[in-house]
């Protein structure tokens, strides 16, 4: 599994969120940028992680399907973690982020545990990229640019869309 493109979102946050409210000394966005600070460190940490196994070792599947347990739970962390203002969408996107991670993880232990089946692995690799895709979305938000992508307008209001429509032309 591939996850050098979460590894580009873990330092392209920690510098967007580094200069992110600077010389603001709000205390409530200093506990969630440390939060998510820890969260995507450990992004970080479970991509070098997965990275590492040997796939030809036995314990490879064991190995892999611990760290993708332990990096839903972190994703489950990240998201109940209350988003301040100024970051519309964030706490909706990192709520799909967790979902998805969590039903990636169930279909690769699925996939993985007993036979294999690549079915069960083909929808894991689409939830687990769904969950980057929010990620990248979250990030793009911390920078002060609202995808496109997620929002949809009715009557000069923002409204998270999880399927929008295609824009006419």
């Amino acid at each position: 599994m591939k996850t050098s493109f979460t590894s580009k979102i873990v330092f392209i946050f920690l510098c967007l969120f580094a200069m992110t409210g600077c010389g603001k000394k709000d205390a409530e966005l200093e506990n969630y940028k440390a939060n998510m600070n820890q969260f995507f460190e450990n992004v970080r940490i479970f991509d070098s992680s997965i990275n590492s196994i040997d796939p030809d070792s036995e314990t490879a599947v064991s190995e892999l399907l611990a760290l993708l347990d332990s990096m839903d739970t972190s994703f489950a962390q990240m998201a109940s973690l209350e988003v301040p203002d100024g970051f519309p969408g964030v706490e909706e996107l990192a709520d799909e982020a967790s979902s998805c991670m969590s039903e990636a993880v169930s279909y690769y232990h699925q996939a993985y545990e007993g036979e294999y089946n690549a079915s069960y692995e083909e929808a894991a690799r689409q939830n687990y990229a769904r969950a980057n895709e929010m990620l990248q979305y979250i990030v793009s938000i911390f920078r002060g640019d609202i995808p496109e992508e997620i929002y949809t307008y009715n009557d000069g209001t923002e409204e998270i869309s999880e399927n929008p429509e295609p824009a006419e032309e």
